[in-house]
Order: structure tokens, then sequence, then C-alpha cells
């Protein structure tokens, strides 16, 4: 069953709407055509973020042990939270989800939700809710929040909006996997094709996560994606 965020904006702006009709079109195809592609990119993502440290680092003596997130997932602890932005037909969910993450997943495409519940039915609860609404939902804070290849397909001021809300949802750390610079040709072309705003992306992002956060960390995934870590929680001291 897919919920909806009953605080959803009545006017959506142009580009909203035309990436939209755009994924509507697409939903039926979409894990055809790319599943396979985008789940090897993805479970790289997660396994890199289970081995990073998300907590900033301040200087003096710090507790040791495992990453924080890696630790709480073998702890006798509640399963630590994620939101998905963004999540289309769910395949970054199901991989968060696999490492033991209790889901919840966003998006405002109706026909791409429809995709991620009768694929992915068990990997997350999904909920239909525009991007910039990552604090509002069921559940908030959360332990991360993420964003997969979703940012490069927003205008500056709206990805900034999308940023800013998605690091005031997450307890520990703000996660997006996108494109990296330098511009790729094919990459470029097939964003051409779904009107996004992926050059842009690649010259604005580096000071669109300055405006955020100081301590961006990012991890190279393939020749044109990255996983971007924005760690927000503060690392314990020794008394």
């Amino acid at each position: 069953m897919i919920s909806k965020n009953p605080q959803k904006p009545t006017d959506r702006p142009e580009h909203v709407c035309r990436a939209q009709r755009l994924f509507s079109m697409v939903a039926p195809v979409y894990d055809l055509v790319l599943a396979r592609s985008m789940t090897r990119v993805y479970r790289k993502a997660v396994d890199l973020l289970l081995q990073t440290d998300l907590h900033v680092s301040e200087p003096g003596p710090t507790l040791s042990g495992l990453p924080p997130l890696c630790w709480q997932l073998h702890s006798p602890c509640p399963a630590p939270t994620a939101l998905d932005v963004g999540t289309g037909t769910g395949l970054f969910a199901s991989e968060l989800a696999k490492v033991g993450l209790q889901v919840t997943a966003i998006d405002s495409c109706s026909a791409m939700l429809q995709v991620a519940q009768r694929h992915r039915p068990r990997a997350a609860r999904y909920i239909r809710a525009e991007a910039h609404l990552a604090s509002r939902q069921p559940g908030a804070p959360f332990d991360i929040v993420c964003a997969a290849m979703l940012l490069h397909g927003l205008p500056r001021e709206y990805r900034r909006e999308v940023l800013a809300d998605m690091v005031r949802a997450a307890r520990k750390a703000a996660v997006i996997v996108d494109y990296v610079p330098p511009a790729n040709l094919i990459a470029a072309a097939v964003e051409r094709l779904e009107g996004s705003y992926y050059r842009d992306f690649l010259r604005e992002f580096g000071d669109d996560l300055a405006g955020v956060t100081a301590n961006a960390l990012v991890h190279p995934l393939t020749a044109t994606c990255a996983l971007y870590v924005l760690p927000l929680s503060h690392r314990p001291q020794n008394h």
C-alpha cells in the first residue's frame, strides 16, 4: 500500500510536472532497462556507507570501535532508520533494506511507486510525497536520509531546498548518490534527453554541499558517479 503525504503542495513547479510526465511514461520499463546496472552501483554505495564513520571529527581522544552505522546494525538496539528521497522504483531503498535498515521511501510519481510496491514490497514503507518534504515524513528524524540519482534532475534553487530539508530530516548523515565531474559525453546526452540539469549540477553541486556542511566525504563509485556522505553528528569524547 502506498501512503499519501497530507502536506503535499497543491502548486507544482513546471520542472516537477515535466519529470512526473517523463517518469510516468518510463515507469513500466524502468527496471527492465536500468535495474541491473543501477543495483550494482547502489550495492557498492551501501557497502561504502557501512564502512564510513558518520561522526564529524573533533579534536581530542575518541571512543574507538566500528563505524557507528555498521555497529548499530550488529547490535541489539533497534535497527537504524533511513529515508530514501526520490526512491523511484525502490532500487536504492531495497539495497538499504538488505543490510538491515528500516526504510521509508518517498517519491512524487505514483507510477514509479506502483512499480516499487509491486517489485520490492518489503523493502520500504512507500509514501507519495514531494522531495522537499523529507523532514515532515512519519518517523522523522531518520538516522540517514538518502537521495540516489535525484538531485542532478533539479534546478538549483529547488535542489538546495531539497538538500537543506534532507539535512534537517537526518540525525547522523545525509547520503547522496549522483554524478561527479568531469562531464561525460554519454551521460550528458542521456540527461539532455531527460531534460535534467546535469551540467549545471556538476558545476554547482560542490558549492551546494559547502552551504550545508564543511565535512562532505566523496567516494567514487564509477567513472561518472560518486557517493557523497554528509556526516552530521559529532563524535563522542572520552572524559
